[in-house]
């Protein structure tokens, strides 16, 4: 099941009103779909995302955030995430998802 909130569009302005908070967030590409779902802290997480940072995602376009306050909370928010994805894409992850931590 999606984050039940609305898509952003993933640029550095867009990502540079994100708080650096715990929370799970999903990026998706043109069309909507999720391409990665993600836990840590957000804004630096994010901003790892782009084609310059750490761990690149290209094609992504939206993102979405939910906060949930701390470390263990957003994993857990991550591993079920990942879980309803699988469950609704035949045991696949979004194109960036490796593993799961499950």
């Amino acid at each position: 099941m999606p984050l039940p909130i609305k898509w952003s569009t993933y640029n550095k302005e867009s990502v540079g009103r994100e708080a650096d908070n715990y929370g799970v967030y999903e990026l998706g590409d043109g069309l909507g779909g999720i391409i990665y779902i993600g836990e840590g802290l957000v804004y630096s997480r994010l901003l790892a995302h782009f084609s310059t940072g750490m761990e690149p995602c290209p094609g992504s376009a939206f993102y979405r955030v939910e906060y949930t306050g701390g470390k263990d909370r957003c994993i857990q928010r991550q591993n079920a995430e990942l879980a309803a994805y699988a469950r609704s894409h035949a045991g696949e992850l979004p194109k960036f998802n490796t593993r799961s931590r499950q």
